[in-house]
């Protein structure tokens, strides 16, 4: 197999501009890389033709009855893990699917609109996927940074502060707001005049909800990367524990780590789930020693290595990691669609 070049530095500071506003007008985006509007637009249309790098807009906690997100490790026999995760990557409310190593087989982030549907869908299709021998699913219970806070760290630092967002009251969605989420999905830079068309309503209209549903929170727009061209091939997921009277202050300092693409505090045991992008596997060990240095608070309890990404917030990835395909993340729907 022939391996694709890593994304060269204007290809990063590129992605890392979008990283900062997903929906910038080009203008703004070439000015952050020191280029001129057309030649960005065509290096970001290469990128996202090529699967290399893309933006999305995920549900986010913004809403009303705010989605239950819950990580889940799951076992398979033997021969079944590839075929499991492929079968699985195709549902709706599994965002994402990694194929690990470290005592698990998978690991699912899964999203649902409410308690009920996400139990619906743990206990009702996952446990009945042929050739899944176990389940054990963590909720979330306050995520301190995730994918649309990471940042590349090319460009030089904007002061900004990279935390989780502000969010305004929930908003309740109706079946138009759910389509324009389902379209950001695809296109996270979509056109107005494509989402207008998308849902049949008109362009004022769809600026108009786009821009009510990502201020409050309801979507959450990020800008993926192929991690591997990236030059960060290792994915590294640890559970963690704190004391409960720090574990809040400890998610917070855990999340700012350059390296922590996710830190969440979970309903259960451990309390903490932590997920860091590295350059190789021996920042593995490195990586833990500095979050012991600056969290000390937090021991990690368990270790995953990713050995494949097969799906990132909806997007189906060929084994280097790129953009191959989508799945809606229809978070609101029946996970068993006729059988209840």
């Amino acid at each position: 197999m022939t391996r694709s070049v890593v994304l060269d530095e204007d290809d990063l500071a590129l992605v890392e501009a979008l990283q900062r506003d997903p929906r910038a007008p080009w203008t703004e985006v070439a000015a952050m890389v020191g280029t001129n509007a057309v030649t960005a637009s065509r290096r970001w249309d290469r990128l996202r033709a090529a699967g290399a790098a893309w933006v999305t807009g995920t549900p986010g906690p913004g809403s009303h009855h705010a989605q239950v997100l819950a990580y889940v490790d799951v076992t398979c026999l033997p021969s079944e893990k590839t075929r499991v995760a492929s079968e699985l990557a195709g549902d709706a409310h599994a965002l994402s699917v990694d194929i690990t190593a470290g005592g698990r087989d998978l690991m699912l982030t899964v999203a649902a609109v409410d308690l009920p549907t996400l139990g619906r869908y743990l206990l009702e299709r996952l446990d009945r996927v042929p050739g899944v021998t176990g389940t054990r699913a963590r909720i979330a219970t306050r995520l301190y940074a995730e994918g649309s806070t990471w940042r590349l760290g090319v460009l030089p630092s904007n002061g900004g502060s990279g935390g989780p967002p502000h969010l305004t009251r929930p908003t309740v969605l109706d079946d138009v707001d759910r389509e324009l989420m389902s379209a950001l999905g695809e296109d996270g830079r979509a056109s107005y005049a494509a989402l207008a068309a998308a849902t049949k309503i008109s362009q004022p209209t769809a600026r108009r909800r786009v821009d009510r549903l990502i201020s409050s929170g309801a979507v959450l727009l990020r800008t993926e990367v192929a991690a591997p061209l990236a030059g960060l091939p290792v994915m590294v997921v640890l559970s963690a524990d704190a004391p409960a009277g720090r574990l809040d202050d400890a998610a917070a300092r855990l999340g700012r780590l350059r390296q922590v693409r996710l830190s969440t505090t979970l309903a259960g045991t451990p309390s903490l789930l932590v997920v860091a992008w590295l350059a190789s596997l021996e920042e593995v060990h490195r990586f833990e020693q500095e979050l012991s240095h600056v969290v000390p608070d937090v021991v990690v309890v368990d270790r995953l290595v990713v050995l494949r990404a097969v799906k990132r917030m909806g997007h189906l990835l060929d084994v280097e990691g790129r953009a191959t395909g989508t799945v809606r993340m229809d978070v609101w729907s029946d996970p068993v669609p006729g059988e209840q």
